[in-house]
């Protein structure tokens, strides 16, 4: 089974897994190059992408209609390119240059005169885009993999069964799930490869040139491909997030900065109501993860309010609840107080009760620490992580109250969290959705905890930020995120960001993988964008961390 596969397989009991929801809106922007930046990775990096192909179309195709089957044919390679984990950076295929693109008029003809003749526009393009790759691919020039050819809908009923790793998938996202590796689909290939071959051997024998082509030819499913890849381009060094600004004791730091904002989201994938919710209980081992590396976070505000501890059952409280004891109900469905017994309902009950303390609530949770630089700059300062879980989609209120809630990130916050789906990039968190004015001008920290987030969200609020790469770095998935323990990273880059060490980018990221069955060093290539104009640096101008009694006991 490959790993595409089993990222459809939902089943957290047996450590299975489901990958985070991935179609795309219009607008997003592509960091394109002949040569990538470098990028901070620990199991990939960003390098030039490139190949050639072509579209028919009618002869009276307009340039927009040319495009957009241009585009049609592109995006299938986010499926097509998951599986020798390459992922180009430009969603929409916006970055297509059409003073390029060449023109021939082919003649249709069936060499068995069975059909009759037509003519069509070949066009010619090419395509020039960065993209994250594997460093399995490191000493490799070339990738090779094969694109849907022309309107694939018609054909969505063999495709689906045949190429795709999840054959109940919306059709409008199959792009996303095409798997031309899967052995029928592959089988497909091969058979059209062979019917055109023979047709053009055909039209040769008849006289035909190289303008003739056959129905076959005109009417293929599939486009197989090589795409070059530039060299490997590695930062020189390795970068820091830029710790004093975020403490307020770098040098153009603006004195009374009192207070370092996290705003950490987390998606639904269901039934926010059921604690077996898949993303739910990723939101639950982000809070255990941040309260296990530093226990003198206390929760300060609740909205809407809630003693968060207090638990019932038959309607008396249970004593001495503690987040730990709720979180072992949750995540582990152990621990349970004698008061519930063995009965399943009663267990479920509490379990749900406890759930619901952490669902659709804001929980800010405080830490205060001491900072000092190099030169004795000392400054006090209090982290505050304003959690949330809950619905983002759903309905339009329910979208708009998740923009609202991101917009209030955007203005306010210094780290921005995001685990959940990724909506295929139609989400509430939607680049298009935003403009440069909903930012502050202060540096932020961006991390998009879900499938294929370099795609949909890596270049576009750097480009939206003020400021761009000077106050913003963001951290993005190349490649779909196993829902296992995806919770457990972003708590600790969470905590690797607060835990005095001032941890590089590429430690941080080290920290993130995951000890999984299936991958000892489980990484989503995972990499750094906007971080190659830090100046900030442990070694040279260190920072000291002391965390300070909690806010109360």
């Amino acid at each position: 089974m490959s790993a595409r596969t089993a990222l459809l397989i939902a089943s957290l009991a047996a450590v299975s897994l489901l990958p985070l929801g991935c179609a795309g809106g219009p607008g997003h922007s592509s960091d394109v190059g002949a040569t990538a930046a470098p990028l901070t990775g620990a199991q990939s990096e960003q390098r030039g992408f490139h190949f050639r192909s072509y579209v028919y179309v009618p002869t009276t195709a307009a340039p927009a209609d040319i495009k957009a089957a241009i585009a049609m044919q592109i995006k299938t390679g986010l499926g097509a390119l998951q599986v020798p984990e390459v992922i180009f950076n430009d969603l929409n295929a916006e970055n297509l240059d059409s003073s390029t693109f060449t023109y021939t008029t082919v003649n249709v003809v069936d060499p068995t005169g069975a059909s009759a003749s037509s003519t069509l526009t070949r066009v010619d393009y090419a395509y020039d885009d960065v993209a994250d790759v594997t460093d399995s691919l490191s000493n490799s020039s070339s990738v090779s993999f094969t694109l849907l050819f022309g309107n694939y809908l018609p054909n969505l009923p063999t495709l689906l069964a045949d190429c795709s790793d999840d054959p109940t998938t919306d059709p409008g996202s199959f792009w996303y799930g095409y798997e031309p590796t899967l052995p029928a689909c592959t089988t497909l290939i091969t058979n059209e490869l062979a019917t055109i071959q023979a047709e053009e051997q055909q039209l040769a024998s008849l006289g035909d040139g190289p303008t003739t082509i056959g129905p076959h030819e005109a009417g293929r499913w599939f486009i197989p491909l090589t795409a070059t890849l530039d060299p490997p381009s590695l930062p020189g060094k390795q970068y820091y997030p830029e710790y004093d600004r975020l403490y307020g004791v770098a040098p153009t730091s603006a004195p009374g900065k009192t207070q370092l904002l996290v705003y950490d989201f987390h998606g639904v994938d269901s039934d926010e109501t059921d604690p077996d919710d898949i993303l739910g209980q990723e939101a639950i081992k982000t809070l255990r993860t941040m309260l296990t590396a530093q226990p003198n976070f206390r929760p300060v505000n609740t909205k809407p309010f809630a003693m968060l501890e207090n638990i019932t059952v038959n309607g008396q409280l249970l004593p001495n609840v503690s987040y730990a004891d709720m979180f072992s109900w949750i995540v582990d469905k152990t621990g349970y107080p004698a008061q519930v017994g063995t009965d399943p309902n009663a267990i479920l009950a509490l379990r749900k009760q406890a759930m619901a303390m952490f669902t659709e609530r804001w929980i800010y949770w405080d830490l205060p620490l001491t900072v000092s630089d190099s030169n004795g700059k000392s400054n006090t300062i209090t982290v505050e992580v304003r959690f949330f879980y809950g619905y983002e989609v759903g309905s339009p209120q329910i979208q708009q109250a998740a923009e609202w809630r991101y917009l209030e990130a955007f203005w306010y916050g210094d780290v921005f969290l995001y685990t959940g789906h990724s909506h295929f990039g139609n989400g509430p968190l939607e680049p298009t959705l935003y403009q440069p004015d909903n930012f502050n001008s202060n540096y932020q920290i961006m991390l998009i905890n879900s499938c294929i987030s370099y795609n949909y969200y890596d270049q576009d609020f750097i480009n939206m930020k003020p400021g761009g790469s000077q106050n913003l770095d963001v951290v993005v998935n190349g490649l779909p995120a196993y829902v296992q323990d995806m919770g457990i990273a972003t708590g600790r880059f969470l905590t690797g960001l607060i835990d005095g060490q001032q941890p590089t980018y590429l430690q941080l990221l080290q920290s993130m993988e995951l000890n999984e069955p299936w991958s000892p060093n489980y990484d989503p290539m995972r990499v750094v964008n906007g971080e190659l104009d830090n100046v900030f640096s442990q070694t040279a101008t260190p920072v000291t961390v002391t965390v300070l009694p909690p806010v109360y006991p």
